[in-house]
C-alpha cells in the first residue's frame, strides 16, 4: 500500500530530475569548457609571471595594474581607449629595421627569434592566449617587444627620437613609462633579451639591463648598486625587474622563527603616544626601514608622492608578489603592510609629513591613508613573517611590550614608594610623640 502510495509522486519527482539533468548537464559541461579556455593550464605554476588582477586583491590596485595609453602583451590587446598609439609601435619599427637590415637583421629574422618560443610565452600568462593563434601571438611579442626596446634606447640616448608624441609630450611620455611597468601590460623578459641582441647592430656599452635601470630612473629613486643588486636575481619582466632592483637584498636573513612574538604594530600616532618617534632616512632604497631602539625613531626612507610614481607603481609590485605567490618573497608587500599599520588615519599621515617622511604633491592626506589600506586590507599579515622587515615589526613589538612592562611597574613601584613615605612620616611623627610625654 506505502508503494502504491508513494508511486505516483515518486515517479512525478524522478521525471523532473532527469529533465533537470538534460538541461543542466549541456550549459554546466559549455560553462566548464569556457573556464579552461579563459584560464591558462599553466596559471599558478612557476612559469606563470604575468596576471590579470583579480577585483578580490582591491579595485584600487586592481585599477593601477591596467594600462592607460598603450596596450603590451594580449591583455588589452585591441582596446579601443588603446588603439591611439597602436601606429606608433609600427613607426618604431620601421625606425629599427632601418637601422638592422642594413646589417642583414631582417622582419623574418625577428619572427625566426620569437616563433620558437610560442609555447614558453603562452605559459607566462594567467589566463588562455588560445584566442590568438600562433602567428597572431608571435606577430603581437614582436611588435610590442621592438617597441618597448627601441623606446629604450630612444629614451636612453642610444638612437636618435623620433618625431611625434611619445618622447616631446611629457604626459604622454610619462603615461607610456607607467603603463611598461603595469602588471596586466608585460611581455616575458625574455622575449625582450632575445629581441634586443638580434637588434643590437650598433653595439656600444649598454645593455638592455643599463637602459632598463635609465628607465627606471624617470619612475622612482632607484638603489645606486643596481648592477650588483641584479646578479641576485633576474626579473621575469619589467615590472619584476624594477621590483627585485629595490628590494634591500643584505636584509634577506632578517626573518624571525616560529617562536618570536609577531604582531600588528600600532598606528604612527600611537606610537608617537609611547615614546616612539621618526624620522627620514637616507637610504638606497625606500624599502629600507630601520628602527633604532636606542634613539626610540623608526627611520623612513622619504616617500615623494604625485601621479608620476609612487601611487600606481606601489600597487603593481604588490599585485605582481599577491599573484605570484613565491615563497620568501613578499618585500613590497611588507614594506606596504608597514606603511599601513603606521598610517591608520588621516592624522597619522599629517605626523610623518610633520616628520619629512612624506612628501605630498599628489594625493591628499585622505587619499594617501586610503592607498595604503586598501593593500593592507588585501594581503594576509601572515606573508611579513616572511620578509626582509620580520625583525623590525618583531623589535617595534618587544620594544613596546618592555614599555608597557615598565610603565606599569613603575606606576605601581611609584604608589609603594608613596605609602613607604608615608609610614616613613607616620612613624616619625609617633616617635616624636613618645619622646615628648616621654620627657615629661
Amino acid at each position: 500500500m506505502d508503494n502504491n502510495r508513494g508511486g505516483p509522486q515518486a515517479t512525478a519527482e524522478e521525471h523532473e530530475i532527469e529533465l533537470m539533468k538534460q538541461q543542466l548537464v549541456p550549459s554546466m559541461s559549455e560553462d566548464i569548457e569556457k573556464a579552461l579556455r579563459r584560464f591558462n593550464v599553466s596559471a599558478g605554476g612557476e612559469a606563470c609571471t604575468i596576471f590579470r588582477v583579480p577585483e578580490a586583491i582591491g579595485g584600487g590596485i586592481a585599477k593601477a595594474c591596467r594600462p592607460r595609453i598603450v596596450s603590451i602583451g594580449p591583455y588589452h590587446h585591441g582596446e579601443s581607449q588603446l588603439e591611439m598609439l597602436q601606429g606608433h609601435k609600427w613607426r618604431y619599427l620601421h625606425n629599427m629595421l632601418g637601422r638592422t637590415q642594413q646589417h642583414g637583421i631582417r622582419l623574418e629574422n625577428l619572427i625566426h627569434v620569437v616563433a620558437p618560443k610560442e609555447k614558453m610565452i603562452r605559459q607566462c600568462y594567467s589566463e588562455s592566449t588560445d584566442n590568438f593563434s600562433g602567428p597572431d601571438l608571435v606577430r603581437m611579442m614582436v611588435l610590442d617587444g621592438c617597441f618597448i626596446i627601441e623606446f629604450l634606447r630612444q629614451l636612453g640616448g642610444v638612437v636618435p627620437t623620433l618625431n611625434g608624441p611619445l618622447l616631446y609630450n611629457i604626459s604622454v611620455k610619462t603615461c607610456v613609462m607607467q603603463d611598461l611597468l603595469r602588471l596586466e601590460n608585460q611581455v616575458p623578459y625574455f622575449v625582450l633579451e632575445d629581441l634586443f641582441e638580434a637588434t643590437n647592430v650598433l653595439g656600444g656599452t649598454l645593455s638592455l639591463a643599463d637602459l632598463i635601470f635609465k628607465f627606471f630612473s624617470c619612475n622612482l629613486k632607484g638603489p645606486d648598486n643596481v648592477k650588483e643588486r641584479r646578479m641576485k636575481r633576474k626579473g621575469e619582466h619589467l615590472l619584476d625587474e624594477f621590483r627585485l632592483s629595490l628590494i634591500p637584498w643584505d636584509k634577506q636573513d632578517n626573518q624571525v622563527d616560529n617562536n618570536s612574538s609577531f604582531a600588528v604594530i600600532r598606528s604612527a600616532s600611537e606610537l608617537r603616544q609611547v615614546g616612539i618617534g621618526f624620522k627620514q632616512r637616507e637610504a638606497s632604497t625606500f624599502l629600507d626601514i630601520k628602527f633604532g631602539r636606542t634613539r626610540r625613531k623608526i627611520g623612513i626612507p622619504k616617500i615623494t608622492v604625485d601621479d608620476n610614481n609612487f601611487n600606481w607603481i606601489l600597487p603593481n609590485m604588490v599585485a605582481f608578489e599577491q599573484c605570484h605567490g613565491r615563497e620568501n618573497d613578499y618585500h613590497v608587500t611588507a614594506y606596504a603592510m608597514f606603511m599601513g599599520c603606521l598610517i591608520r588615519t588621516i592624522n597619522d599621515v599629517q605626523l610623518l609629513r610633520d616628520c619629512k617622511v612624506i612628501s605630498n604633491h599628489g594625493m591628499s592626506n585622505e587619499e594617501f591613508a586610503r592607498l595604503f589600506d586598501d593593500i593592507r586590507k588585501a594581503a594576509p599579515f601572515e606573508l611579513v613573517k616572511e620578509s626582509y622587515l620580520a625583525s623590525q615589526f618583531a623589535m617595534i613589538n618587544k620594544f613596546l611590550r618592555y614599555e608597557q612592562a615598565y610603565r606599569f611597574w613603575g606606576k605601581y613601584l611609584k604608589v609603594f614608594c608613596g605609602n613607604l613615605l608615608t609610614l616613613a612620616s607616620m612613624i616619625q611623627t609617633v616617635y616624636a610623640l613618645l619622646q615628648y610625654y616621654h620627657s615629661k
